[in-house]
């Protein structure tokens, strides 16, 4: 019996060749007859504004900024910031990445190593600047003015980091 199973699947082109169809219906019946499914004409979905988006989370990202400024000692609105911060960085890409991405990276990394927010006050203050100015032109020049920006900033928050792991 074994034999006759390995003669059934020997090389293709081999002159024995044995072809046979997988017929599986003695098990599973007849197939069912296809079933027509009727589509609407015109399917709608809804357009993203994806540019709405990214203005709401650049503006919440200033908002809860303006509140750990107001109240230095709030855990609240530190997380707040965190968390706002943390959800504009993740949506970047989608907001077409770029100046974005890299300020909200240099951004994080910076209040990932600091407790007191405050401590670092101006530095987060033009970040979040920065952040805001991407959403203001989309030209050739202010990709380069961005780019000066993310690199001089990226420096900034490269060197805070280093002096105080040398501390």
């Amino acid at each position: 019996m074994v034999k006759s199973l390995f003669k059934m699947f020997k090389k293709p082109g081999s002159s024995k060749e044995l072809l046979t169809e997988l017929d599986i219906t003695r098990v599973t019946g007849e197939a069912p007859a296809p079933v027509e499914v009727e589509t609407p004409a015109e399917v709608s979905t809804p357009e993203i504004d994806v540019e709405n988006w990214k203005q709401s989370d650049l503006d919440l990202l200033q908002l809860t900024w303006d509140g750990c400024c107001q109240d230095p000692s709030s855990e609240e609105a530190n997380t707040a910031f965190r968390t706002a911060l943390h959800n504009l960085h993740g949506a970047s890409g989608a907001y077409g990445g770029g100046a974005l991405t890299r300020l909200s990276g240099s951004l994080h990394m910076l209040v990932s190593g600091v407790e007191d927010l405050q401590a670092e006050a101006a530095l987060i203050n033009l970040h979040v600047q920065a952040c805001r100015a991407t959403g203001i032109a989309d030209t050739e020049a202010s990709d380069d003015i961005a780019d000066a920006v993310c690199d001089a900033l990226e420096r900034q928050v490269t060197a805070r980091i280093s002096a105080e792991a040398a501390a």
